[in-house]
């Protein structure tokens, strides 16, 4: 993810992954450990069904779909019930800048573009600019997702 801050606007750019047929143990292992958004969708004569999008701060991706999906441990069962698992995707980005404002808008922008079935509509941003903007780039296969720390954070 990028984030540009121009006055009271603001600028993000999401690298989204490939779209993945869901397959539960194909997910966890192409999902990192980092912070980030899920978008569960239907893919359809050519388009993406958007279902749902899930952020994963906490736990990063791989743990946070894991716990979401497992039908014992869900705390949405009653969304999982009604998913076709057979014509279930997947595709994921990182959003590992650490500030829950900037999930909270990002998500905001998200629910607010595509109108996702299970997602609040009534989603709130938080406030803090006038206009959001993304820009969605897809990842290339072969890329590399690694988080890089700052050698001044030891």
């Amino acid at each position: 993810m990028k984030k540009t801050v121009i006055g009271r606007e603001v600028y993000y750019t999401l690298a989204w992954s490939p779209i993945y047929p869901y397959d539960r143990f194909e997910a966890m292992r192409k999902m990192p450990e980092l912070p980030g958004i899920i978008s569960l969708n239907y893919y359809s004569q050519s388009r993406l069904d958007y279902l749902l999008f899930y952020s994963c701060h906490r736990d990063g991706c791989r743990v946070g779909f894991k716990k979401f999906m497992d039908p014992y441990t869900t705390r949405h069962p009653d969304i999982i019930k009604e998913m076709d698992l057979t014509r279930l995707y997947y595709k994921y980005t990182i959003v590992d800048e650490g500030n829950m404002q900037d999930m909270q808008d990002i998500m905001f922008w998200l629910i607010r573009t595509y109108n996702p079935r299970f997602n609040e509509t009534m989603f709130k941003d938080s406030k803090r600019f006038e206009n959001i903007y993304i820009n969605e780039v897809q990842r290339n296969p072969e890329d590399v997702v690694e988080k890089i720390k700052d050698y001044r954070e030891y």
